[in-house]
């Protein structure tokens, strides 16, 4: 049964193991001469997601491909769709880093067992200069580095 979606990457329910979202809001502390400081609002700061997935062979799962396919996302730069399997949609998202634990592997080194833990950073589309150095496309989103 499908889980959750992230670009391409299809997660079904039995891979995912671990699912948190972390939501904060900025304040600056100022101080004040006398008495305790005072807390000025600056606004909400990006979402955080962090994915457990567990990866078996045993049960269908295809390691090495799971594992090669987040390592191109990472690579590529991307933000990317983040839907869960009941169409609930929760934002764009970039992989910000993987940690992958390999469990087992056959004689010959294959892999067939392996956790990762994914963390994701919410991406918000904004035209950060006069110039354009974002581009938008149908399900992904390019971001160009500003020189």
């Amino acid at each position: 049964m499908d889980y959750l979606k992230l670009g391409d990457l299809l997660l079904l329910a039995d891979t995912v193991i671990g699912f948190d979202e972390s939501i904060q809001h900025q304040y600056a502390k100022i101080s004040l001469s006398s008495g305790k400081p005072a807390l000025q609002e600056i606004g909400e700061d990006l979402t955080e997601i962090t994915l457990r997935i567990a990866v078996r062979a045993a049960l269908g799962h295809k390691v090495h491909e799971t594992i090669e396919t987040l390592n191109k996302m990472q690579q590529a730069g991307e933000a990317y769709l983040l839907v869960f399997a009941g169409g609930l949609f929760k934002g764009e998202y970039v992989i910000q880093s993987r940690n992958t634990t390999v469990l087992r592997t056959d004689k010959a080194g294959n892999l067939k067992e392996a956790d990762l833990e994914i963390q994701l950073v919410e991406y918000v589309d904004r035209d950060l200069s006069a110039g354009g150095n974002v581009e938008k496309s149908n399900n992904t989103t390019t971001i160009r580095k500003i020189k």
